[in-house]
């Protein structure tokens, strides 16, 4: 009888073929991953650019036709621009794109964590919920051009200079899958022409109070929208019984349309959170099986991410951020104890005063941090590295260069004034000596911070998001209960 011969793999042979199965894939895998990145950042980059291009577009557009002497910004602007509120006038325009002479409209920019609208007469405008920071100033004023200077001589090359608005917009956005951000500036001047010929002529009178018309002659019939009605506001029935049906309709359609870009921003708000690193990094990003490379920190501010991802009511937003916010009140506690000797025995009022100092720190490594990914990106790309940016305790001491006021936005957008050395018990030497005293370098390299550095800056990000996306959503609602209390009038007419 013949012996069968066994057929088979070996243990060494199968150990084998996994170890070089494993290192095939592998590499296969690391290539995988480039390639998406590679393509996650070209998306970013597109993306961002066609965001700022279309704000700068806006801008131009509007601060160009700007009426004489109506630029206000109420709200001010923040020292490293990350809000913005300004309004004024602007002379309207029609669909052929001609300035009209006898009619104008009030615009209103607002920028604030990340989010920037632009609000018309006629609408409330998301241009972009992934701006950094923007500064629009004026190129000179008069007083910087004094009588021994050339170009003071030229009374239209000074005009030019004092009517002249600089517009410095940076843009950020996450790379998917990585901890990595995309940062993308878009720079453009622009003349407010009407202020230009009022300094250009002493007579000018400007076009708009030129035009002399009859009362009925300037009353517009808008049925798209009745003027008593300006977007993103509350409606009363009251006021609505005054319209007839079809401006109703028109103002429906309007409040419509409000609704969908608002769904569309949260849409794309969501994408932003999601992308947010939370200490994950690209392997367990696309592996979340992968428990053991998280901690618990990470796991923490990972769920509240998804919460907030998930969130689709004013409540909800609320209260993850309130979650939010505790787990960074806590971090704070423990980096300010590393960062400032003493810190822990120290009185409450010294305490919070290194706490300002140390928010202004901060929001400077930072923005210094910013300024050094946009010049390696602007020598890859082959551009001008922008200028460095003045601090923010510069500008709060009133030591920036062209700063005199000693005020500065902290981290939860409120306006902190810092009070004249004469008059103060926390003088603006305190503040500096604060400032000083506050040592980082623990930290290491921005953007290469030890693991908890990095889960406590995602939290920050998550909640400047949470807080646009709260704004949009409280936008979104208005308009949702416009519209209904639109068809209930309607209905009973």
């Amino acid at each position: 009888m013949k012996n069968r011969r066994k057929t088979g793999f070996t243990l060494v042979e199968v150990m084998v073929a996994i170890f070089l199965s494993t290192i095939v894939l592998t590499a296969i895998y690391g290539v995988w991953i480039r390639v998406q990145r590679e393509i996650a950042k070209s998306h970013a980059r597109q993306t961002l650019q066609s965001e700022l291009r279309t704000v700068s577009n806006y801008l131009q557009k509007d601060l160009k036709s700007v009426k004489e002497g109506t630029f206000e910004a109420p709200g001010g602007q923040s020292a490293d621009g990350s809000s913005l509120h300004i309004t004024f006038e602007r002379f309207k325009e029609s669909e052929e794109g001609k300035i009209a002479q006898d009619a104008t409209e009030k615009v209103e920019y607002r920028l604030s964590d990340g989010l920037l609208t632009r609000k018309s007469t006629t609408e409330l405008k998301i241009l972009s919920v992934s701006i950094e920071s923007m500064q629009i100033t004026k190129s000179v004023d008069s007083a910087s051009l004094g009588a021994a200077d050339l170009e003071s001589t030229d009374a239209d090359f000074r005009a030019g200079r004092e009517a002249k608005l600089e517009i410095n917009i940076v843009g950020r956005k996450n790379i998917a899958g990585s901890r990595e951000e995309m940062y993308h500036v878009e720079r453009t001047s622009v003349v407010m022409r009407d202020e230009f010929y009022k300094k250009t002529n002493k007579n000018f009178v400007s076009n708009f109070d030129l035009a002399k018309l009859e009362k009925d002659a300037v009353v517009e019939v808008d049925n798209s929208q009745d003027a008593s009605f300006g977007p993103g506001g509350a409606m009363n029935e009251e006021q609505l019984r005054s319209l007839n049906d079809d401006q109703l309709t028109g103002l429906e359609a309007t409040q419509r349309e409000l609704v969908e870009q608002a769904n569309d921003s949260i849409d794309e708000m969501n994408n932003a959170i999601d992308d947010t690193d939370t200490g994950e990094g690209n392997l367990s990003k696309f592996g979340q099986w992968l428990n053991f490379l998280s901690t618990t920190e990470s796991e923490r501010v990972r769920g509240l991410r998804s919460d907030l991802e998930g969130a689709d009511t004013q409540d909800e937003v609320k209260s993850v951020l309130t979650k939010l916010n505790e787990y960074t009140k806590d971090k704070e506690e423990t980096f300010l104890s590393r960062s400032v000797p003493g810190y822990s025995s120290m009185s409450a009022a010294q305490k919070e005063l290194y706490k300002e100092a140390y928010e202004m720190k901060l929001q400077d490594r930072t923005i210094e941090g910013s300024h050094q990914e946009l010049v390696k990106q602007a020598e890859k790309d082959g551009k001008t590295p922008p200028e460095a940016p003045q601090k923010i305790i510069d500008v709060a001491t009133g030591q920036a260069e062209g700063q005199g006021s000693q005020t500065y936005v902290d981290g939860e957008g409120n306006t902190v004034e810092i009070a004249d050395e004469a008059n103060s018990s926390r003088s603006t030497t305190e503040l500096r000596n604060a400032y000083n005293n506050i040592n980082l370098g623990w930290m290491g390299e921005f953007n290469k911070e030890p693991a908890e550095v990095g889960v406590y800056n995602a939290a920050k990000s998550l909640i400047s998001q949470g807080k646009a996306k709260l704004n949009v959503i409280e936008m979104r609602d208005t308009s949702n209960e416009n519209i209904a209390l639109i068809q209930r009038v309607k209905a009973s007419n």
